[in-house]
């Protein structure tokens, strides 16, 4: 058997076409997309790019296998995995798929760009498409990965990790895709004014921010053209979602080129192709733009789209609607190629959604954890997010929010004291979850390991920058929330 597995960097599921997107962004992916079944709730475990790669190949959450976070941070970034894992009964999928016979290879940026060494761990073969880390366009991969599929592909048994990362800022498509996607209603929301009331919000890539203190800062249309400086009316969000758009598009396009040589070599009929990313992005959600930063529906859920020959036939076309983990995929990957499921995994095989069938035992919630813009958890029972803030770092977040995803998807309204009872409950159930994964795992939750963030004097810089630009009741505001750290934000202890 041959798996392709495509892993596009910061892909929100809602701006493909497959997924209901009225901007042609997909053609490629809708095609298949209709060929194989289509995964609408789908999230990744944790948030951003290092938590969720390391959830979905060790098929454990990040509070058992130690990353929560990226590089920047000395604890939380650190995968939990030596020989009592690889060989104890929890090895990385691509260890196991290595162990079974399979070629795994990669053409990725990822290791190099996070200083992520373990992501190396299994694959037989790993190539750099560039030292841009991360930066490259989908041509500059597929300069690596085509000649590699001439290569290999009518040899059997071979895993391929191809990773894209064109709808990860920055968004440098030729503006010939930016203008064609302009040509097209952007989503009604955020509307002005939304967008007036997101004005007085603090935090990085906010509308008044949106370049932030990061290493982008005094980035905008001057340097990148698809991108705004800021956010203060609907043109500019048009134009930001112009550029991620044209970006999809672009890379979109380039997937063809993938399946052309599947095609040539004889072997795209005998291909299983399986379409994913890392995590979404908020566009306006909680106020963040062209960002992932919280445990949120928008930068949690991610597209699933598996074409699996022979497999997935019977089910061709078909949309999937139970709750799902990214943690999930590799006990699934196993059972489908007939491989035993190590019992250190946690993740739950979902087989029988492929072939038509349905779970004997469905999730009726998942948790979502996010360490690094802020320090979040999530419970989501498909419709309800309840949602717990240990540090809101630069934004102002109260402590426990909750929202009706279903019937306010863009989180404008917090319910926490209008439904206490049901936050208590939620605030119960995600504490009882936390203590059994700690106890379970026999380690501290990475995640109340952490450290500060930003750290104090980060923390004061930004305060004043806010006086500075004359925004002195934010920043009142800000400096109000963060006295309240020690008390209504302290997390309850796990002890080990």
């Amino acid at each position: 058997m041959r798996l392709l597995y495509i892993d596009i960097d910061s892909l929100r599921p809602e701006h493909l076409g497959c997924y209901g997107y009225l901007r042609p962004t997909s053609p490629v992916i809708d095609q298949l997309a209709a060929q194989g079944v289509r995964f609408s709730n789908f999230f990744a475990s944790d948030t951003p790019c290092v938590p969720s790669r390391a959830a979905l190949l060790s098929a454990r959450p990040g509070i058992h296998n130690g990353v929560v976070a990226h590089e920047t941070t000395p604890v939380g970034s650190t995968l939990r995995y030596g020989l009592a894992e690889r060989y104890g009964g929890a090895p990385l999928l691509t260890h196991h798929l290595a162990a079974a016979g399979f070629y795994t290879a990669s053409v990725s940026s990822f290791a190099d760009r996070h200083f992520a060494g373990w992501f190396h761990l299994g694959f037989r073969e790993f190539r750099l498409p560039s030292l841009k880390g991360g930066n490259e366009d989908a041509p500059e991969v597929n300069a690596t990965a085509l000649p590699w599929l001439e290569r290999h592909a009518r040899s059997d048994r071979w895993f391929l990790h191809l990773n894209y990362w064109d709808p990860h800022t920055l968004y440098t498509e030729p503006l010939s895709y930016f203008r064609e996607m302009a040509r097209y209603p952007a989503p009604a929301w955020p509307d002005a004014e939304t967008l007036r009331a997101q004005g007085a919000l603090t935090g990085i890539r906010t509308p008044r921010t949106l370049w932030g203190s990061s290493r982008h800062e005094g980035f905008g249309r001057s340097r990148v053209p698809t991108m705004p400086d800021r956010i203060a009316h609907r043109r500019d969000f048009e134009h930001l979602i112009s550029g991620y758009d044209g970006a999809i598009r672009y890379l979109d396009e380039q997937l063809g080129a993938v399946l052309a040589v599947l095609e040539r070599q004889g072997v795209l009929d005998e291909t299983a192709i399986l379409i994913s990313a890392d995590h979404g992005e908020a566009f306006g959600e909680l106020g963040q733009y062209m960002e992932h930063g919280a445990a949120i529906p928008a930068v949690h859920r991610v597209p699933l789209i598996v074409r699996w020959p022979g497999l997935t036939d019977r089910a061709a076309g078909s949309v999937r609607r139970e709750l799902l983990l990214n943690t999930d995929l590799a006990p699934t990957l196993c059972e489908a190629l007939g491989l035993q499921v190590p019992q250190g995994w946690l993740g739950r095989s979902f087989l029988p959604l492929l072939k038509g069938g349905e779970l004997e035992h469905p999730r009726q919630e998942v948790v979502l954890t996010h360490g690094l813009h802020t320090r979040q958890r999530a419970l989501f029972d498909g419709r309800f997010l309840y949602l717990r803030t240990y540090h809101p770092s630069y934004y102002r977040y109260e402590p426990r929010m909750l929202f009706d995803v279903a019937c306010d998807p863009h989180l404008t309204r917090d319910l926490s004291r209008a439904e206490p009872e049901r936050l208590a409950a939620m605030d119960a159930r995600l504490s009882v979850w936390e203590r059994e994964q700690v106890a379970a795992s026999g380690r501290s939750d990475p995640l109340r390991d952490l450290q500060p963030y930003p750290p104090a004097g980060d923390m004061a810089a930004y305060l004043e920058r806010l006086r500075r630009e004359g925004r002195h009741e934010d920043a009142r505001r800000l400096e109000a929330q963060s006295a309240r750290l020690r008390t209504d934000y302290a997390p309850d202890d796990l002890s080990v």
